[in-house]
């Protein structure tokens, strides 16, 4: 597929992850972030590169739920099999807490399920911003947004939105996202995009992404055309089966040579219950390495459970570390 895009338009953001310029080929927003937007994102490439920890993560992903509302055909998480709620507000204030002490450049308002699900989502986007969080994002689905709670999030500082949309046909779209329709969801994300131009603002960026796959790849290159100047950017994920996560070592090796994974210099993960991961791989939470509402985030950080695990990477003993047994995160 990528030899019929203009590759010029192309940022490719990882092995299995690129992205489309859509209108930001004309203005691209991430430049209205600013310069300490420049720099951190410098970081992010530096610090992993160069094994730079420092005193607080670059990013936290915030599980602000980890239920959705819908069940989509590709989707790995075990919704339904899994102890399910809602972060409380306490647990994100002392997060924020932190957050006010250290500098974080970015946080993301989802892991496992749908962030619109959360009853204070726009209050979660609000206090971010007013934090001094630089980038506050998160992914969704779309299906639940009103024009309201579009609204809301735009004025209360929205900086970036994901929406996972997998087909550009309703046949397409339909078989994959179950609990939802084409017809639904679509014309949502094109009236929080109205709405955000109404207002005159150029943030949040806007993007739609697909996971490409047999299901849907014939209509990769309409999904483009459909979004490109509607939308400030068009991604695309490879699929994942699943099957990496198994346990059974040495799977990676069919995807290429494994190293030390960035994110253990970039971010964490806290869930909804305050459980603190290393990575976004690991759904499945094998490899927990404390709790938010225990232990300050910035001594986690810094700690030696997460400490070893980095020494571990750097040996090339991936293995070692239960989440990252098979994992297709770290590849080449």
């Amino acid at each position: 597929m990528l030899d019929k895009i203009d590759a010029s338009l192309i940022n490719r953001v990882s092995p299995d992850f690129f992205e489309v310029l859509g209108t930001d080929r004309v203005e691209d927003a991430n430049k209205l972030m600013g310069e300490k937007f420049a720099a951190y994102r410098a970081a992010w490439q530096k610090n992993p590169r160069e094994h730079i920890v420092g005193d607080f993560p670059l990013h936290l992903d915030l599980e602000t739920s980890n239920t959705c509302n819908l069940r989509c055909t590709m989707c790995q998480i075990p919704f339904g099999k899994m102890e399910s709620g809602y972060m409380d507000i306490e647990l994100y204030k002392k997060v924020l807490s932190e957050v006010k002490q250290h500098f974080l450049p970015s946080v993301k308002f989802n892991f496992r399920g749908e962030p619109l699900m959360h009853p204070k989502i726009v209050e979660f986007v609000r206090l971010a911003k007013e934090a001094g969080v630089l980038e506050v994002q998160f992914n969704s689905n779309g299906a639940l947004l009103t024009d309201d709670l579009s609204r809301g999030l735009i004025e209360a500082g929205l900086d970036r939105i994901k929406f996972s949309v997998d087909g550009v046909t309703p046949e397409v779209y339909n078989s994959i996202r179950r609990g939802t329709t084409y017809d639904q969801t679509i014309p949502k994300i094109e009236k929080f995009i109205e709405i955000r131009n109404s207002l005159g603002r150029k943030l949040p960026s806007v993007q739609v992404q697909m996971v490409y796959m047999a299901d849907n790849q014939e209509e990769a290159l309409d999904y483009i055309k459909f979004w490109e100047n509607k939308v400030n950017r068009i991604g695309f994920s490879r699929y994942r089966s699943g099957e990496n996560r198994v346990g059974e070592k040495g799977r990676v090796q069919k995807f290429g040579e494994r190293f030390p994974c960035s994110q253990l210099w970039q971010r964490m993960v806290v869930l909804w219950d305050g459980t603190v991961l290393m990575c976004c791989g690991d759904h499945h939470m094998r490899s927990p390495i404390g709790n938010a509402k225990e232990t300050p985030l910035a001594e986690i950080w810094r700690g030696a459970k997460l400490n070893a695990i980095r020494e571990l990477h750097l040996k090339h003993r991936y293995d070692d570390v239960a989440a990252c047994v098979g994992c297709e995160v770290n590849y080449l």
